[in-house]
């Protein structure tokens, strides 16, 4: 009998190292889409509709003192109370036609066609953003990428949305967390990897790529580029 040249723990090993990826992360808002907050333009969107009342910003300024305390600086940004009660379905629906009427046209071009030249490269195209989880669905599609991950809203049994989020608030420090995850999931080599993004806050995820691009750069972020010798660019 031949003799086995390879255990079936050998052959796994095999062949996570075959199909090792390399993959560009996009921040989004700032970044891909300049100038704009995706979750700021939904909620004008959702206040001119009058999907958003008075008494939702009232409900949504008092979580927010009973929580002033405990802030830590990010709470305001996990702070969802003007959904509150909504039906889920109704207010994805409204993204979705948001996105198409007020979000979609401010897309940067450039950003397009460097998501698109990386992916002809082979890379595995990964937005990632603090943004509403299925405002990030929408710029899955319209950018071409590969997976997304936003800040996903807590539902109850009944459909309804809760205020609160559900798992990891994809900002800051938040995005260290899921790009670990997503590393470990699809076994991305980060150090053969893209980070790209706009704010200093995001440097934390961006050095865990071996090359990190500062977009649309804050000062502080761009002043960090330039003494880290990071590329820079303008989309």
């Amino acid at each position: 009998m031949r003799e086995q040249l390879f255990s079936l723990k050998d052959i796994q090993v095999l062949s996570k190292i075959r199909y090792v990826k390399k993959a560009a992360i996009f921040d989004i808002d700032g970044t891909i889409l300049k100038n704009h907050s995706s979750e700021r333009v939904f909620f004008r969107y959702l206040l001119e509709k009058k999907v958003v009342t008075f008494k939702d910003l009232l409900q949504f300024a008092r979580v927010f003192l009973k929580n002033l305390f405990n802030l830590k600086g990010i709470y305001l940004r996990k702070n969802k109370y003007y959904l509150k009660n909504r039906e889920y379905a109704h207010i994805v629906s409204d993204m979705n036609q948001c996105f198409q009427e007020r979000i979609s046209p401010h897309i940067s071009a450039i950003a397009l066609e460097e998501i698109a030249r990386l992916r002809r490269d082979g890379y595995f195209i990964i937005l990632m953003s603090g943004t509403l989880s299925p405002l990030v669905d929408c710029f899955v599609k319209r950018c071409n990428a590969h997976i997304g991950v936003g800040t996903s809203l807590g539902v109850d049994d009944n459909g309804k949305i809760t205020g609160e989020i559900d798992g990891i608030h994809a900002y800051s420090s938040g995005k260290v967390k899921v790009l670990t995850r997503l590393a470990a999931e699809y076994n991305i080599d980060l150090s053969a990897s893209y980070a790209f993004a706009n704010q200093y806050l995001d440097a934390k995820f961006m050095r865990m790529a071996g090359n990190p691009v500062a977009v649309n750069a804050s000062t502080l972020l761009l002043f960090h580029a330039k003494m880290s010798k990071w590329k820079i660019m303008e989309f």
